[in-house]
């Protein structure tokens, strides 16, 4: 069974939504959570609203154990502080889930450079340094002592699979995490280190203002299913699994996670191959050849009828 007792994480975004359900569910298991949230809006303005204390009332209500933590996650000094605080407060560091961001929904052509700039920062600079922070002290870790524990769940999007109009931005930084998580994964493998990334559907503050879950609908009238799978629990609980060690054998991976349905989603994989192995390509080469990439390849009723050649009799 999933055992999280002793483990300390690190949850970022989690005052709200999806990081609100991975910070409870992690804590239910057992971890101690520090619970990290800036307190903005959906488009990442500042409030005085504190969420984050919010969640370790909860956790601590019901028995466990959790400290606040309000701050700018795109910021390296930010982003240190977090680790250290777990080492100051309870001498170690397993899980990090890097959750936070906001969204700037607006077609491309309407796009300013700063709508640009603060979401690809919050969501792909902001995961790249917690988990250098993170990172850091597991391959410190690892050489003082042989071994370390280290769990880091990164977040992307289904839009990377369904597409993303008016999300170019939001797309962009997470298209971007995927990437980077696969490059982490391999260079923390020799440390013992897993990193994998999930792709959450989830009914959220974001997801109300836009965000496509027309799939997961779908799949909910076609099945009848009558619980509510668009609760963060759901994701919560996944990736309560990709913490615990009997996730030790599962890296480099993406999981797409919408109520009841997990999907493992391949990325950048080579689909279709056309070669000429004597000679390169000309362009006019290219035109009658793409086609068969597609499985769009001339027919013979295709041709003009003086060109279709009688069967042998």
């Amino acid at each position: 069974m999933v055992d999280l007792r002793e483990r300390v994480a690190i949850v970022t975004g989690a005052g709200r939504g999806i990081g609100r359900a991975e910070a409870l569910r992690l804590a239910a298991y057992g971890a101690r959570v520090i619970v990290n949230d800036a307190g903005v809006t959906t488009e990442g303005e500042a409030t005085d609203e504190d969420p984050a204390r919010d969640v370790v009332d909860e956790i601590k209500v019901a028995g466990g154990d959790a400290i606040a933590h309000r701050g700018d996650i795109a910021s390296a000094d930010v982003a240190d502080a977090l680790v250290d605080t777990a080492l100051k407060h309870w001498g170690r560091l397993d899980i990090v889930v890097n959750n936070a961001g906001f969204g700037r929904a607006r077609m491309a052509f309407n796009l300013s450079d700063e709508q640009w700039d603060d979401v690809v920062r919050v969501h792909l600079r902001g995961t790249f340094v917690v988990s250098r922070a993170a990172c850091r002290h597991w391959r410190r870790e690892a050489k003082r002592n042989g071994t370390t524990y280290g769990r880091l769940v990164n977040t992307a999007t289904g839009l990377l699979l369904y597409g993303g109009a008016g999300q170019s931005n939001y797309v962009a930084a997470k298209a971007g995490v995927n990437a980077f998580s696969e490059a982490l994964a391999t260079e923390m493998a020799a440390y013992g280190v897993t990193v994998n990334t999930v792709m959450p559907g989830a009914n959220t503050r974001l997801a109300r203002i836009g965000w496509r879950m027309g799939r997961q609908e779908a799949d909910e009238r076609d099945t009848g299913v009558t619980f509510d799978a668009r609760d963060p629990v759901h994701v919560g609980e996944f990736v309560c699994f990709l913490a615990s060690p009997d996730a030790q054998w599962i890296s480099g991976q993406t999981f797409q996670v919408r109520g009841g349905i997990i999907e493992r989603v391949g990325t950048w994989r080579v689909e279709h191959v056309v070669q000429r192995v004597d000679s390169g390509w000309t362009a006019d080469d290219v035109l009658r050849e793409l086609p068969r990439i597609f499985g769009a390849a001339p027919k013979i009723a295709d041709k003009p009828p003086s060109t279709w050649k009688k069967p042998p009799s």
